[in-house]
């Protein structure tokens, strides 16, 4: 089946109160996926860190910042939108960037 990478950013600040409950919302919903048998892996990312390119390297901006990536099993595009769609954050300032894992790319 195929495999669709889920990318998650936050799309406005998140108090210091807030993000606990929001945290466990997402947590939730990864649980969810994996006993559904749709998660294949799921990486919480730590904020900050770094950008590489060819004029050298700079430290990431939180603003815009992937928060997130899980990947999932999906019969198509469409059935990965719709699980992406029940994500409940998406409500309090969460969005999804959806991309297909190119069933080329060598197995580890």
């Amino acid at each position: 089946m195929p495999q669709f990478v889920l990318i998650f950013r936050p799309t406005r600040p998140t108090s210091a109160a807030d993000l606990p409950t929001r945290n466990a919302i997402a947590r939730d919903w990864v649980l969810a996926r994996r006993d559904e048998a749709t998660l294949r892996a799921a990486f919480p990312l730590e904020p900050g860190g770094a950008i590489v390119s060819q004029a050298g390297s700079r430290a990431a901006v939180p603003e815009g910042a992937v928060a997130s990536i899980v990947v999932l099993e999906a019969a198509d595009l469409r059935a990965a939108v719709a699980i992406a769609g029940s994500y409940p954050n998406l409500a309090v300032g969460s969005e999804i960037e959806i991309r297909s894992v190119r069933s080329t790319a060598p197995q580890l």
